[in-house]
């Protein structure tokens, strides 16, 4: 199954657990393919960057530079369409959507309420990581 994750979940699976780090372990496997563009890779960079994730980072004996290759490692890149989207509350959330257009994602995976609220577009759901779980009870 391919899927597009927000930075926001990427973030979560790398840096905590959950349902994030379990759709992180499923490309792992081998079970689904994650997809991403370089707008949502410089994204990752930065908000990684950001101080409040450095104790974090830290205290998981890692650094940026890893958690970087290991999000390159478990994705596929794809160059992102440009979309034009009025009711997104949030343009520069154009490009997940983008992105996924371009990968011929079946699916959405975000924790942004401003990405939620479509629920879908171009006939591809949005789901918050547990909802996509629940709903495609993919196993490892």
């Amino acid at each position: 199954m391919r899927l597009v994750l927000d930075v926001n979940v990427w973030i979560s699976g790398l840096l905590w657990g959950g349902s994030p780090r379990q759709i992180l372990n499923l490309a792992k496997v081998g079970a689904i393919t994650i997809f991403a563009s370089d707008p949502i890779s410089n994204d990752l960079i930065e908000v990684l960057a950001r101080s409040k994730f450095q104790s974090r980072i830290r205290s998981l004996d890692i650094t940026i530079e890893d958690l970087i290759c290991i999000a390159r490692d478990l994705s596929e890149t794809c160059i992102p369409v440009t979309v034009d989207i009025p009711q997104l509350r949030d343009p520069d959330d154009a490009v997940i959507i983008g992105t996924a257009i371009a990968a011929k994602a079946k699916v959405i995976v975000s924790g942004d309420q401003d990405v939620l609220v479509l629920k879908e577009f171009a006939d591809i759901p949005i789901l918050t990581p547990t909802d996509f779980l629940n709903r495609y009870r993919i196993n490892l």
